[in-house]
């Protein structure tokens, strides 16, 4: 019951999510990423177990597809489960279950992976891509790959978003850090219940 984009970027190879919701904690769940692998959106009747394990079978080596495919076959309900993937090395993935949500939806662009189910509007996934994809090479520091995740995620918003409402968000980057491999954390921003969730995580960008 969530929108979410997974992302790359092909000049500084930072990865980023950003994702929506009306439930409650949405980025203690929903964003996983790992650098330099990839990132990963488990959403719908969340399994986070896809998180970890997609980013465990990329950093072996596996493509995007194949390393969903292969953990979707280690869930007991994969019908409902949504899934995304994007990876610069190792490419992008989606898989949207038949028991999900509607109205929901996924698209996959050149540097982005977009799904979302409770949806207002079954072209959110679409609208929330193509802007990241229209503003990917603006990109420049994690702070800017933030403002536009958080921007793109308004455009779902405005066609609606969440069926129940947007209340929850969370952004995160990841790329290297003076701590890799044991920390790849650049931008974590979560807003776990509010009215205005788009407000509150502009609030919290700007004091960073």
């Amino acid at each position: 019951m969530t929108y979410s984009i997974v992302s790359f970027d092909p000049h500084n190879r930072f990865i980023g999510i950003g994702t929506v919701s009306g439930s409650i904690a949405v980025g203690s769940r929903v964003p996983w990423a790992k650098y330099p692998y990839g990132g990963v959106a488990t959403q719908a009747y969340t399994n986070p177990s896809h998180g970890p394990r997609i980013l465990e079978l990329l950093s072996k080596g596996e493509s995007a597809k194949n390393a969903l495919s292969i953990s979707l076959k280690q869930d007991p309900f994969p019908e409902k489960r949504q899934v995304a993937v994007a990876s610069w090395r190792y490419g992008l993935a989606a898989y949207s279950g038949r028991g999900i949500p509607l109205e929901k939806g996924e698209y996959i662009g050149t540097y982005s992976v977009c799904i979302g189910n409770l949806l207002t509007n079954k072209t959110i996934p679409m609208t929330v891509c193509e802007y990241f994809e229209n503003k990917a090479h603006e990109i420049n520091t994690p702070r800017t790959y933030a403002e536009i995740l958080l921007e793109a995620l308004m455009k779902g918003h405005e066609l609606g978003g969440d069926k129940r409402g947007d209340q929850t968000l969370a952004i995160l980057v990841v790329g290297e850090t003076e701590y890799f491999p044991y920390y790849d954390k650049l931008i974590d921003i979560r807003v776990d219940l509010d009215l205005d969730p788009f407000e509150k995580a502009w609030k919290i960008l700007d004091k960073l």
